[in-house]
């Protein structure tokens, strides 16, 4: 029981993580392939939580502490554990760790990079059509209106995002077709471009 709260626990920081990093369109052509780097990262991440917490659930500070709450440390404190380095060499003028770290860096690395290179595509699919199937000013208008209406921006980010969209629509350089692309990825992601 204890072993699975702890897996639990690393692996919900994990998709939080993951979730605040990517976002990912409701179309997604490579579902599949995206869902099984997603899920399968989370998994990793919680079997080796689930391995530290066998490891280190016996250490001399951790005892007469209420076993889940242990769990649940440990379940938390594992990326303290990975992200440890026995020391740092200094291979062709770049530092590089040795330890847990530098695998767990390159193997977060990999993931990261395929599931970005499947969110994009689907993300360029999504916000082309809603580009195109819009005008720029119904897309100003939902922009402007989806910023007033986002309850998770403060006042200073919700007026930095309407300087934003005036600042795109006064930019000579941009043709009405990037501005529409810009403003729909936008809407779509709430990201706003350079």
């Amino acid at each position: 029981m204890d072993l699975t709260i702890a897996g639990l626990t690393a692996g919900l920081l994990t998709l939080f993580d993951l979730d605040r990093t990517f976002y990912v369109p409701a179309k997604v052509p490579s579902r599949l392939a995206l869902w099984a780097w997603w899920w399968g990262f989370i998994l990793i991440n919680g079997l080796a939580a689930a391995a530290i917490y066998v490891i280190f659930k016996d250490l001399q500070p951790l005892q007469g502490i209420n076993p889940i709450f242990k769990a649940v440390i440990l379940g938390v404190g594992y990326l303290a554990v990975i992200r440890a380095k026995f020391t740092t060499v200094n291979i062709k003028g770049t530092d590089v760790p040795l330890g847990p770290e530098a695998l767990y860096e390159g193997a977060k690395g990999m993931v990261y990079r395929r599931i970005n290179r499947i969110t994009k595509a689907a993300r360029f699919s999504e916000t082309n059509e809603l580009a195109k199937a819009e005008t720029l000013d119904t897309l100003v208008s939902r922009a402007k209106l989806s910023v007033n209406q986002d309850a998770l921006l403060s006042l200073d980010e919700k007026s930095r995002a309407l300087i934003w969209i005036l600042t795109l629509l006064e930019d000579k350089e941009s043709t009405d077709e990037d501005k529409r692309l810009a403003l729909a990825d936008f809407l779509l992601s709430g990201q706003r471009g350079g």
